[in-house]
């Protein structure tokens, strides 16, 4: 198998990693100051052939750190982070034409190990060989071969986002130059589909009144997934060649009626369009002119061509009634749409108070804290943005409001040894299912609590022969209903160069644990996945405040 680089290093102590850690900027008002230490990191970047690249961005992160500390490497290739303070850091490579790689990953989609320091301790040999980055390079043209400027091109790859299977954009798309040709960069090894699509409609020759329009068209020249022809990348590769020909179909005319939940005609409002390409780390959304809505409630779309589309629309509001929204998702394949549905509701208000679980303050950190929702089903949400919506106030309570269905709650930054142990309400605890918020309904009462004395799990991992092993670690809940996206549940470790790992904030409970020779990021949200991994996983109970050990065999 490929490997995706080879790193070196050469250091004495433990090891530590955790999944799913993020920083945030600082603001002035809450600026803390920088800790300074005596440790450093030195190393060496390459070409995966071996030359010396000068001007690579290396950048160390730790959750230890109010921010990430960057030095670029000279004409030799070499860089030192100087003044490191003790803890666990990742360190990651970048520059332009490369691929971007985190210290200790060997295959697309890996997490790196990061590497422990402890006072004064100068680490040397963090080395990285940047591969160069993958390329699809092509030409997009209409259905008689005329090259067509402006497609907007997407690298598409099948992951498991917002409860199933599906195709989804890998990074932004590029659009296509006045001669029809496209490149898309920056592409790890794998298998890649390529979507591209237009809103460009005109007049069918043969029949003035009817409109004709480009579907979303997948490389092979169809609209049909199944008959799309996949591409394979390997590392470093350019793939060129890759011209198709966009699929032209009939464009539809969508009717409806949009209405408030007490029966009145939403009449002057918007009907507002979007289609959007979404994924795990990235979403696109084109916005179409849509229409208004008529006296009698009626709306009339015109001109739409083939795809999936995301319908939504407003009522202000007025002295008697609360401002209502309503959203669904139709798929235009041609013939004309009727009876679209638009019945708004009232968006829904949570608040409730952030405490500790000792009844100390709260944690003081980098920026303010805030509490966020996230629906279930963004396919039928239509709220709007609010940049204070959530936040917490200096007494610890807040407010969230425009919410509509199950919600799911979360609330950051949080200082490092920090986490949720509890969401109550009412006696249940919602820290990891969602709150559903019926239309216009205010739930009140929602308490958030916070603590910095939660499970830890450490371990080793070793191979048969008790060496250390560099696979991965994947924890997960012993209890399938508790497999969702995101899940803080769900966690990943990679070792150290001993064997060791640690998991931290865990909240208590009982869980699976099993070893892995290779974990991608982003495979651990599909419930299936985990489902095959029952049978050889070892079961781990923790309780509040407990620090266990295990030891895994990666055979």
């Amino acid at each position: 198998m490929m490997m995706l680089v080879l790193l070196t290093m050469s250091l004495a102590g433990p090891q530590i990693t955790t999944s799913g850690m993020q920083k945030q900027t600082p603001t002035a008002r809450d600026a803390v100051p920088e800790k300074k230490g005596t440790a450093s990191i030195k190393g060496k970047v390459t070409s995966a052939d071996g030359k010396a690249l000068r001007r690579v961005q290396v950048t160390v992160s730790s959750p230890d750190l109010t921010e990430g500390r960057s030095v670029s490497t000279n004409s030799e290739g070499a860089f030192e982070i100087k003044e490191l303070p003790a803890g666990r850091y990742t360190v990651s490579a970048s520059r332009a034409g490369f691929l971007r790689l985190t210290y200790g990953q060997r295959r697309p989609g890996e997490t790196g190990r990061p590497i422990q320091l402890a006072d004064g301790q100068k680490v040397q040999s963090i080395d990285f060989a940047l591969p160069r980055m993958g390329v699809i390079a092509g030409r997009v043209t209409d259905e008689i071969g005329d090259p067509i400027a402006g497609v907007t091109v997407f690298p598409m790859q099948s992951r498991y986002f917002r409860g199933r299977k599906r195709m989804v954009p890998i990074g932004s798309g590029v659009r296509t130059d006045d001669t029809g040709q496209y490149r898309l960069l920056a592409l790890e090894p794998g298998d890649y589909y390529v979507m591209a699509t237009t809103r460009e409609t005109w007049t069918n020759e043969t029949n003035e009144k009817e409109k004709v329009g480009f579907g979303p068209t997948y490389y092979g020249g169809t609209l049909n997934l199944p008959d799309a022809q996949k591409i394979k990348v390997g590392l470093g590769q350019e793939v060129g060649g890759t011209d198709f020909a966009l699929v032209p179909g009939r464009v539809a005319t969508i009717k409806g009626t949009a209405t408030t939940s007490f029966g009145m005609s939403i009449a002057g409002e918007s009907i507002n369009v979007n289609q959007e390409f979404a994924g795990p780390n990235f979403t696109s959304s084109f916005g179409f002119g849509g229409g208004k809505v008529n006296p009698d409630g009626s709306f009339t779309l015109k001109d739409m061509p083939p795809g999936e589309y995301k319908i939504s629309v407003r009522y202000p509001g007025d002295g008697e009634h609360p401002a209502e929204s309503a959203a669904t998702t139709i798929v235009v394949s041609g013939p004309d749409l009727e009876g679209i549905s638009l019945v708004t509701g009232g968006g829904g208000s949570l608040e409730g108070r952030v405490t500790t679980d000792t009844g100390a303050p709260l944690p003081s950190g980098p920026s303010r804290l805030q509490v966020s929702a996230r629906p279930v089903d963004p396919d039928s949400s239509a709220s709007r943005f609010n940049q204070d919506n959530g936040r917490v106030r200096d007494n610890g309570s807040f407010e969230l409001t425009d919410l509509a269905g199950a919600q799911r709650l979360s609330i950051g930054p949080l200082p490092s040894g920090w986490a949720v142990k509890a969401i109550e309400l009412e006696g249940k605890d919602y820290a990891d299912v969602p709150i559903d918020v019926k239309n216009g309904l205010k739930i009140d009462g929602v308490k958030i609590v916070l603590s910095n004395r939660m499970p830890t799990l450490r371990g080793t991992l070793m191979d048969d022969k008790a060496q250390p092993a560099s696979g991965s670690v994947l924890l997960f809940p012993d209890d399938p209903a508790k497999w969702s996206e995101g899940s803080r549940l769900v966690r990943t470790a990679r070792p150290d160069q001993a064997g060791a790992f640690e998991i931290r904030n865990l909240p208590a409970g009982d869980y699976l644990i099993v070893p892995l020779e290779y974990l991608q990021n982003g495979s651990s949200d599909d419930p299936e996945f985990l489902q095959g991994l029952r049978d050889r996983a070892t079961k781990v109970s923790l309780t509040e405040g407990e620090t266990k050990g295990v030891n895994l065999t990666l055979k």
